[in-house]
């Protein structure tokens, strides 16, 4: 049986394939924190707090990048926690140059909704791309 904060994760990839970001907001509570530390130079990095500031994080992939493709196939889950593993390609705009990357990501729930999620990936690549 898959673990309901597993089922909820794999349903905010899936919405991220497609671009419905208003699921993946639906998702967030209210004062969630997205964290991706990485240079400056890459658009979406920082800790955003709350779903205002947590757009800007998809905001800034879709004005950057193009083609993404982000496969997930690990999860490891322990009760309101799960990390999930897997691999991002995705082509820089401003360069044309395509990057892929293997990504894990950490997931907290309260309450059946995100309120914390950590970003990691090879950003020495993503901010060569530039």
């Amino acid at each position: 049986m898959e673990n309901a904060n597993v089922a909820i994760i794999k349903s905010l990839y899936d919405a991220f394939g497609r671009g419905d970001i208003p699921f993946i907001m639906g998702n967030m509570s209210h004062g969630v924190s997205f964290e991706y530390e990485a240079p400056a130079t890459i658009p979406y990095s920082g800790t955003r707090h709350g779903v205002e500031q947590v757009i800007g994080f998809f905001e800034g992939i879709g004005a950057s990048e193009k083609d993404m493709n982000l496969v997930m196939n690990q999860y490891i889950a322990s009760g309101d926690e799960v990390a999930s593993f897997g691999r991002y390609d995705t082509t820089v705009k401003s360069s044309g140059k395509r990057i892929t990357t293997p990504v894990a990501h950490y997931w907290e729930f309260k309450d059946g909704k995100v309120v914390r999620f950590m970003n990691f990936i090879n950003t020495a690549a993503r901010a060569d791309a530039v």
